[in-house]
């Protein structure tokens, strides 16, 4: 059986954050609810199912009465394009940092916060660098400094002119009322969603910006499973407190946000202990009973099936098994018992 290090580093599907690399979606694995938008070269450009989901939805509700977070047709179109071309800005950014540092990505999957595709390692096994993680982050924060000089300098406005308040979209009605024109207004839509990514980006958790630059300090100092463990612990605890906050400030977003982040993470967790399964299934003096036995041969043919199709080609109860033979052995059971 190909051994789990080898077959990650040149075939593995999928991987950190979850499986998301499949030929078809597959019901009982989200990260992989996508569509096929087109090729760049040899980068393949995908949408996640949330960002047409939350693109539906807010058209939906432009054509009905706006709130505090809700505009006109015309503007949330406009608003949920920035929010595409902001995604395809990071995800271009982050390919071209990892390209350097000797790593590639050669797919890109789309969500409103940037992307959720994973690289493939380097040649050396190392993880990315803290700074490698943050790339996209900060070259994103760049285009928030570019744009806020020329809204100050539009608007005359620091407060909802050259920074707007990632929570309210009060600031583009006064700005409409000032007869600014398309380009300025476009503009502060741009920077809006530019905001609400800068913001969300920072949290601990897989897939945003935070999450990776955790995970790459954490593998500094522990192996890459205890780290994408306790990265993916941080994530469901982002994920529930985003829920909270979707229900305290009836910000129907966040609740896409929490979903992504909690799949990501749970995923994660799955994957970190399949690894520690594979390490831990290694072959003892000691005789198995014959349920040690088949228990063995079934772990065996979850793991082979993971080398050939990725995590995402296991059902739930091959995922539930995987779990429970790794904490089993980690307990000091044994993984057969």
């Amino acid at each position: 059986m190909t051994s789990w290090r080898d077959h990650e580093s040149d075939q593995q599907p999928g991987g950190l954050e979850g499986d998301f690399r499949s030929p078809q979606a597959k019901f009982e694995s989200p990260m992989t609810w996508s569509i096929h938008l087109a090729r760049m070269g040899r980068v393949s450009l995908r949408i996640h199912a949330v960002f047409l989901l939350i693109a539906v939805v807010e058209l939906l509700r432009a054509s009905m009465t706006g709130g505090a977070r809700s505009l006109a047709w015309a503007p949330t179109a406009t608003a949920l394009a920035c929010c595409f071309l902001l995604a395809w800005f990071h995800e271009a950014v982050r390919a071209s940092a990892l390209r350097k540092s000797g790593s590639d990505l050669d797919e890109w999957l789309l969500w409103p916060l940037g992307g959720l595709s994973n690289a493939t390692p380097r040649d050396n096994g190392q993880a990315p660098s803290t700074w490698v993680a943050a790339a996209a982050w900060m070259w994103q924060a760049v285009l928030g400094l570019l744009l806020g000089i020329v809204l100050a300098w539009k608007t005359g406005r620091f407060v909802d002119g050259a920074i707007p308040m990632p929570w309210s979209l009060e600031g583009f009605r006064v700005l409409s009322l000032t007869h600014s024109g398309w380009l300025i207004e476009t503009l502060w839509l741009l920077q809006w969603c530019n905001m609400v990514s800068l913001s969300l980006q920072l949290l601990p958790a897989f897939p945003l910006t935070g999450g990776r630059v955790l995970m790459a300090r954490l593998q500094q100092r522990l192996s890459w499973s205890e780290a994408a463990r306790t990265t993916a612990k941080s994530g469901v605890v982002v994920a529930v407190l985003l829920l909270v906050a979707s229900l305290a400030f009836d910000y129907w977003m966040l609740v896409a946000a929490a979903l992504v982040v909690w799949i990501s993470s749970r995923e994660t967790l799955v994957r970190a202990e399949s690894s520690d399964a594979f390490e831990l299934h290694a072959p003892t003096d000691r005789v198995p009973t014959p349920r040690q036995a088949d228990d063995k041969v079934e772990i065996d043919r979850i793991l082979e099936k993971i080398n050939r199709g990725g995590m995402a080609s296991l059902s739930f109860r091959e995922k539930w098994k995987l779990r429970a033979a790794t904490r089993r052995r980690r307990d000091g059971g044994g993984g057969n018992r």
